[in-house]
């Protein structure tokens, strides 16, 4: 049937499925009778999808997809292959990871200021910093369980390989916006902090300590997929780059050990 004969049909009122029911105005179906009407379609005709296709013009020489696209006021996803109405978009938009914004490069490192002598009465900022900073620690919980972790300070930190660290960034940032009710909890603050940290790109040796020594639990439930990411994410770099020597604790980089 052609577009010129085809039947032009409008809403009656009740329900297109013949089930008596009435609909609402403008609309051909009782909520998911469309759903129930379609199956019911299939089985009568016999028609698997790949003939419906076929008889219709459709297949793998010529997309469905690309038709409604092109005809029917379909959408396309900047971001992956997802194509569907505005409304459904939008949808995937929300509850997709194409919904998390694309990794941004990291800025080049700024070169180590020369330290400078103080001046009498003041205190020198490096000193103090280096104070605050904390020696190798074995991890008692956690996902680098039973691993001696480099001191807070140790510049082997900063080796740990980008595509983990932006993997990281993109799991935390989903798992704060918003953030779970467990990491809410006042004596969960550290973890808060250094997912943040983890999300904007900022980790230091401290926030490392805190999220590889972290219990699975301060995370969130044992039902939530952003945190299992979280953690998957956190086990992953504790297992690949995190190595126990004769010498003591290193991180292993991408160029070896």
């Amino acid at each position: 049937m052609t577009e010129s004969t085809r039947t032009r049909l409008v809403p009656t009122g009740y329900c297109f499925c013949g089930c008596g029911g009435e609909a609402e105005i403008g609309r051909w179906f009782v909520l998911g009778h469309d759903i129930t009407a379609a199956a019911a379609l299939r089985a009568v005709r016999g028609e698997s999808l790949p003939q419906r296709l076929v008889g219709a013009g459709y297949g793998p020489d010529r997309s469905v997809v690309q038709e409604a696209v092109n005809r029917a006021g379909w959408v396309r996803c900047p971001d992956c292959a997802y194509a569907g109405a505005a409304a459904g978009l939008a949808a995937h938009r929300r509850t997709s990871d194409c919904a998390d914004p694309p990794p941004q490069p990291e800025p080049e490192p700024e070169p180590e200021p020369v330290a400078e002598q103080p001046a009498p009465g003041e205190h020198s900022t490096r000193r103090r910093d280096r104070a605050d900073d904390t020696g190798p620690l074995r991890a008692e919980t956690g996902p680098a369980q039973g691993l001696l972790l480099p001191g807070t300070g140790d510049p082997t930190w900063k080796q740990v390989p980008l595509p983990l660290r932006h993997s990281l960034a993109q799991a935390a940032h989903r798992l704060v916006t918003p953030e779970q009710p467990t990491l809410q909890a006042q004596g969960n603050r550290s973890v808060r902090y250094a997912l943040r940290a983890a999300g904007s790109r900022r980790l230091t040796g401290r926030h490392w300590h805190t999220l590889l020594t972290a219990p699975r639990e301060s995370f969130g439930s044992a039902r939530s997929e952003r945190a299992n990411r979280v953690f998957a994410v956190l086990r992953e770099v504790a297992a690949q780059h995190l190595t126990l020597t004769a010498d003591g604790p290193e991180l292993r980089t991408d160029e070896g050990t």
